[in-house]
């Protein structure tokens, strides 16, 4: 018999993992919210040419990593390997431009990518990210880089750091393109990745891991910058500054994606080992246009949702997801199991009501009630998952309006009085279909 597993580089999400992934969503919601970006759910697969118009086929995410398929008509699809290009794909066709006077987005959700698996980095992999779209000025970079240094902050991930660069206009491009050529042209030994780089896309083999040991006295970005992309740089570290948002100006900051244009950022933090960047983004002033649309300035950034629970491990961030306490609902008469089982569901339904009638906690989780099994049986259940505390229904309780609260934590119990509405409701069931005979053991 055949065994299945995980296809390599994906893995299941469940336990603490699960509960964490739900925290960290819950979190950024309210900080975007807070900053008045809207939620846009994309599909999780486009037209193959968008991610290739958008990324640049020279880019190590066409070239490689992209999962391109042909659906029954012919037609070239491909899993998305990011979310910016859909996000704007979606405001061209639905003419966000006419009907959002500010164009603050953000998304969540599943991109693919066919990478090395490691550490924090999968081939389906969770994001999520920010879009700030038609607002060409340095406070929209500011804005942005601020949300994504607040979410990490309020995950308490320590040694946070941002790496800031300029990589200009076309003008300023063509300019350092021109040098890095020059440069790296006298280079020997370069690797294979960066002699394919140097002809198609030299500003990629700043982000080389293999030959950057070789690299000295690389030209630098700055000293193309034309007057408008240095005023613009220094304009959004004069803002970051006044907030007193520390940064470190990173001259081989160029990111993997063509369509940057002058801001481009990383938020590092050491504490997820070498692979140590948790989220980064740039302003990307053409792509709207090269997508179909206007002239649309706009600037965001991706969060990889795996790598920043990584970090959040190191610092006690899972000892504060907490689940419900869990309510179990046992039966010691099994001829009360309708009862028992009635009173679960109104206890979902109503939990707020009825809680404060018979000593409950605000946030529970209801459990139970089993058929065939004892109340001892019951009980061990009750203990494997962790209930706080456990409701029992015996038959001479129940007689004076009552129920037992068994404490788990201390071993105690008490009788207390169910509520009018519910002991009315359930004391005059019709239980004459129900045979617990027919769930006898064998």
């Amino acid at each position: 018999m055949a065994t299945y597993k995980a296809p390599r580089g994906t893995h299941d999400i469940y336990g603490k993992m699960a509960l964490g992934l739900e925290k960290l969503d819950s979190i950024s919601r309210q900080i975007f919210k807070k900053h008045n970006f809207k939620e846009v759910i994309t599909p999780i697969f486009e037209e193959a040419s968008l991610f290739t118009r958008s990324i640049g086929e020279a880019t190590d995410i066409v070239e490689k990593e992209m999962y391109v398929f042909e659906d029954r008509k012919g037609r070239k699809l491909a899993l998305r390997p990011e979310g910016t290009a859909s996000l704007v794909r979606a405001y061209i066709e639905h003419r966000f431009d006419m009907t959002e006077p500010i164009g603050k987005f953000f998304y969540s959700g599943e991109m693919f990518r066919y990478e090395r698996p490691q550490a924090g980095r999968y081939r389906q992999f969770s994001q999520m990210g920010a879009e700030y779209l038609a607002n060409p000025n340095p406070n929209a970079d500011a804005e942005i880089i601020l949300v994504a240094k607040e979410i990490l902050s309020a995950l308490n991930i320590k040694d946070i750091k941002i790496h800031l660069n300029s990589l200009g206009c076309a003008g300023c491009r063509a300019e350092f393109r021109k040098k890095l050529v020059d440069y790296f042209s006298s280079v020997s030994d370069l690797c294979e990745d960066c002699k394919r780089r140097l002809e198609k896309n030299p500003l990629r083999l700043l982000d080389c891991k293999i030959d950057s040991s070789k690299f000295q006295n690389v030209p630098s970005m700055k000293e193309c910058l034309c007057g408008e992309c240095s005023d613009h740089f220094s304009q959004v570290q004069t803002l970051l500054k006044s907030v007193g948002c520390d940064y470190i100006v990173d001259d081989k900051l160029v990111r993997g994606l063509d369509y940057y244009t002058r801001t481009v950022f990383e938020v590092r933090s050491s504490s997820v080992g070498s692979q140590d960047a948790l989220c980064a983004g740039g302003r990307y002033d053409n792509l709207v246009k090269e997508l179909g649309g206007q002239q649309i300035p706009s600037v965001g950034f991706a969060l990889g949702c795996e790598r920043v629970l990584m970090a959040c491990e190191q610092n006690g961030f899972f000892e504060t997801v907490k689940t419900d306490d869990v309510v179990f609902i046992a039966v010691a008469d099994e001829d009360l199991f309708p009862q028992a089982f009635t009173f679960a569901n109104e206890l979902m339904l109503n939990n707020n009501n009825i809680r404060k009638n018979i000593e409950l906690s605000e946030n529970i989780t209801i459990e139970g009630p089993f058929l065939n099994k004892s109340l001892k049986s019951q009980f061990k259940l009750a203990d494997k998952l962790g209930a706080k505390k456990t409701v029992v229904f015996g038959r001479n309780e129940f007689n004076n309006g009552k129920i037992i609260i068994k404490d788990m934590t201390v071993q105690e119990q008490k009788e207390i009085s169910l509520p009018d509405f519910i002991m009315e409701r359930i004391k005059n069931l019709d239980t004459s279909g129900f045979k617990m005979s027919a769930y006898a053991e064998k």
